[in-house]
């Protein structure tokens, strides 16, 4: 099977077409059992794109870096070939506390121009293998180089596109706080949502319930609403950090995607800005999930919805 160059850099580049390719040419080309291109984020390494005869293992799913073969090869503990895992001592314990057979690995990073490690492509086989599989190091390598290319030229691609998306989605906007609206919100979370699968960037989704509207609507009339209503966005607006993304998403309901926070992150940023809220006089609930990549962002948004429900039911019983 030949490989052609036009298969890992379409017109518009994407890392995933470009992925799914290499991985499609190692199975013809370098037998293996599974191949997979990886994503080394928040401690843990995620399969970005899979190609798997032996294992059954989805794309999007992740394991402990820990845990990995990958984490000894990249700091240089392991080889990048180990025909015998078994008898290579770095790779032979997690191997053997493995649910998964593991009988040989191959495996070099995918590092972008500034030195950063994004990931890895990988390659595990049921049995040890032939001595001729360490001939293979020098194709990997390259493969690796060549995707770090697209991933760059997508990464910078897709940022330029974020910047034009921000410039349409100011039109979508809640007349009342100046926020993002519901129709704005849900096409941020189908945008995102893409791009998070294709890059394996982690995110966190924070939902937000405001307490009393409804009682100052009906004791203080809608005026005195609306201007909670505004005093919330605004304290929301001030507390998140830059790269986070606040909406109206409902009547009194607001949410915020937070790129890059892991489930820690998460919970501190809800402590502040309840704790933002609560100093400005405004009394609400809040739930968080973190993104899975199995599940999506529509899901991880209904853990947060669900969680918010449960802060709630659980105060009025305190």
């Amino acid at each position: 099977m030949d490989l052609h160059f036009s298969q890992l850099t379409p017109p518009e580049p994407r890392f995933d077409r470009a992925s799914e390719a290499v991985l499609g040419y190692l199975r013809q080309s370098v037998p293996m059992g599974c191949w997979v291109v990886s994503r080394y984020v928040n401690g843990r390494q995620v399969y970005l794109s899979v190609d798997d005869v032996a294992y059954g293992i989805p794309a999007g799913a992740s394991v402990a870096w820990s845990d990995s073969l990958c984490q000894h090869m990249v700091v240089g503990n392991g080889p990048r070939v180990a025909i015998d895992v078994m008898a290579t001592p770095v790779y032979a314990e997690l191997a053997a506390a493995s649910d998964s057979e593991i009988g040989a690995y191959i495996g070099v990073p995918l590092v972008t121009s500034d030195g950063e490690l994004f990931g890895t492509i990988c390659g595990f086989s049921p049995t040890r293998q032939e001595p001729s599989l360490e001939e293979q190091e020098p194709l990997l390598e390259l493969l690796a180089r060549l995707l770090s290319n697209v991933l760059e030229a997508d990464q910078e691609r897709t940022a330029n596109a974020r910047m034009l998306e921000q410039s349409e989605l100011r039109a979508a906007t809640d007349p009342l706080t100046g926020l993002l609206n519901r129709g704005g919100w849900e096409q941020l979370l189908e945008q995102e949502g893409k791009r998070y699968e294709r890059f394996g960037d982690s995110c966190s989704l924070i939902c937000i319930d405001l307490d009393d509207l409804k009682l100052i609507n009906d004791a203080k009339g809608h005026p005195a609403g609306d201007e909670y209503l505004r005093r919330a966005a605004k304290t929301l607006a001030e507390n998140i950090r830059d790269s986070d993304v606040v909406a109206r998403v409902g009547g009194d309901e607001f949410g915020v995607l937070a790129p890059n926070a892991t489930a820690a992150d998460a919970e501190i940023l809800t402590e502040r800005l309840c704790a933002a809220l609560s100093e400005a006089g405004v009394q609400a609930s809040f739930g968080y999930a973190q993104y899975v990549m199995t599940e999506g962002l529509d899901s991880a948004w209904e853990h947060a919805d669900a969680a918010m429900y449960e802060h709630k039911r659980s105060r009025r019983c305190a």
